[in-house]
């Protein structure tokens, strides 16, 4: 049974990074909940984003065979109704590395193109650096939410959802009490299971 178990994947150079802490706040509150959690750090398993010719997609073949990483990782997704992708935003976008995940992993002939998305849900947790105010006013965010729900609807997933956490670099927005902008931010992350 797929019912409450969950797939968290993250991308972070720093395995004490805020978006580690984010990832342990949602793992720990899921836990709590009941919920049979397992992460992928994608860093430091090593994962190597750049796509090469084994893994890239072959639009007359949807059974083409993949690297022997692509289908571990791709299968890991396996009995899981809900994945979880926590990253920073890095150039208004996503970090190489997890880009390089979905390019490789979410492939053609497993993700899509006759096949059925793994799980039911997905929930995209983006750490903005800056204000949300100066996220949404050039755009950024209805650009990002436009490509991940257009993605989800591609992939046939159910269900999309985006939380975006800001300023978590905690220099704008005048931010007095950064113990406390910190700790609300966590609150949002683990938020995240209730929704």
């Amino acid at each position: 049974m797929k019912e409450n178990n969950m797939y968290i994947v993250w991308a972070h150079p720093r395995s004490d990074s805020l978006t580690a802490q984010v990832v342990k706040e949602i793992q720990g509150e899921a836990q709590e909940k009941g919920m049979k959690v397992a992460t992928l750090d994608l860093y430091r398993i090593g994962f190597n984003p750049a796509l090469d010719v084994a893994d890239e997609p072959d639009w007359d073949n949807p059974n083409k065979q993949y690297s022997p990483e692509v289908h571990r990782l791709f299968n890991e997704m396996a009995d899981n109704d809900t994945i979880v992708m926590v990253f920073p935003v890095w150039w208004y976008g996503f970090p190489a590395m997890l880009k390089g995940y979905l390019d490789r992993v979410w492939n053609n002939g497993l993700a899509y193109g006759g096949k059925d998305f793994p799980a039911k849900r997905v929930h995209w947790v983006a750490l903005v650096g800056g204000s949300e105010e100066g996220y949404v006013k050039y755009g950024w965010e209805k650009n990002m939410s436009d490509y991940l729900n257009s993605a989800g609807g591609y992939l046939g997933i159910a269900e999309t959802r985006i939380t975006y956490l800001y300023n978590t670099i905690g220099v704008e927005e005048d931010i007095t009490d950064s113990k406390s902008h910190y700790e609300t931010l966590f609150e949002q992350a683990r938020g995240v299971v209730a929704e």
